[in-house]
């Protein structure tokens, strides 16, 4: 098989000419070719115009060492690549497109020469080529230094877009880690004083405790299966929270009441799932946990212009001594909030003629 390393030699160059910036598309190309062309073309114009050079002659001349120049400045983002900013040593750098510079400029004026003799007949040309030879040299060196700044300037842009794009993953996770952090606390939370009132009330109250386990159960398979996920309806989440209040209400029995105000167009609009639990809680605790008398909680939703508006407001008594909890509640919330939607003005909550009221505005999503 004496043609298999040939063939894939071609392949594997081929394969770096289709990752090159100038070959990558259609206008990467019309675009890097308008600058050797234009060269050449000035070159042919400026010798036609003096009479240095017959038209024709001048214009071959031009069009050869354009064209020559476009292939080995392709050439050149290899030596770019292998002399990576941030792998490479400055000295290196230097060091290689100094020797790369000269290789390139011989090559140029070598090739050109050649291939404009072969084409054309004319004896003066070689006087010519010999009385261009010092600016011929520079114009070669100028052309590799602007070639390869361009090509750093591509290199830089590119490390910077996956700098963004990675420290945008990280933010991601990160923002991703304090989410899950934060719906941890509720479920432990919420689980631990469950269990607490289920051993109460298998010493007094059987048949309840065993409803209250049946509730219990429905209520983490339902936010276990919806952990994961960032947004839900609020259609689903207040099914979540009637999960919760059914275990609260057996708990607590005609001391606890509450009912949903749902404005037009609310339940099909997304909201952080698992948000609403710790109101509620909130709203047992400093509520329910301290009345003697029926305590009611109405949750209010309606739809803004921009937004959804939730208020959750529960009869509450101020001469009540507060119980002391693990400072989740509404810190909680107005973390993720924050963390979510990028403000800390979404939650407020205020006292006034003995009812609590926690108000949250959820952004819309679309």
């Amino acid at each position: 098989m004496p043609f298999v390393a040939p063939i894939l030699t071609f392949s594997c160059f081929i394969i770096k000419l289709v990752e090159h910036p100038v070959t990558k598309n259609k206008i990467s190309i019309l675009i890097y070719w308008l600058f050797p062309v234009t060269i050449g073309l000035s070159q042919a114009i400026y010798n036609s115009y003096y009479h240095i050079l017959p038209v024709s002659v001048s214009f071959v001349d031009g069009l050869i060492f354009g064209g020559v120049l476009g292939i080995l400045g392709i050439a050149v983002w290899y030596v770019v690549r292998y002399n990576d900013p941030e792998k490479s040593a400055p000295v290196q750098m230097l060091a290689s497109h100094v020797a790369a510079s000269l290789v390139f400029t011989a090559m140029w004026m070598i090739a050109s020469g050649i291939l404009v003799k072969t084409m054309i007949n004319h004896l003066a040309y070689g006087e010519y080529l010999n009385s261009q030879l010092t600016v011929r040299i520079i114009g070669g060196l100028l052309c590799y230094a602007l070639i390869v700044s361009i090509y750093y300037i591509y290199v830089y842009s590119q490390h910077n877009r996956e700098k963004q794009l990675k420290e945008a993953e990280w933010q991601h996770q990160i923002r991703q880690a304090q989410l899950d952090a934060l719906k941890s606390q509720i479920n432990p939370h919420f689980l631990f004083n469950s269990l607490n009132s289920i051993a109460s009330l298998t010493l007094t109250d059987s048949g309840k405790a065993h409803h209250m386990v049946i509730a219990l159960s429905d209520f983490m398979r339902y936010s276990l299966r919806n952990h994961q996920d960032d947004l839900v309806t609020l259609e689903v989440e207040l099914r979540n929270i009637g999960l919760y209040l059914q275990i609260e209400k057996i708990r607590f029995g005609d001391r606890l009441g509450y009912h949903f105000d749902i404005g037009d167009g609310c339940n099909t609009h997304l909201i952080p799932n698992l948000i609403l639990q710790p109101i509620f809680e909130n709203a047992i605790k400093y509520g329910v946990y301290e009345s003697s008398t029926p305590v009611e909680i109405l949750l209010k939703a309606r739809k803004m212009e921009d937004c959804m508006e939730i208020e959750v407001i529960n009869d509450f008594d101020p001469e009540s001594v507060p119980r002391k909890g693990e400072g989740v509640g509404l810190t909680n919330i107005n973390e993720r909030l924050r963390i979510i939607y990028g403000s800390s003005r979404l939650l407020t909550a205020e006292l006034g003629d003995n009812k609590f009221t926690v108000k949250m505005v959820i952004p819309d999503n679309n």
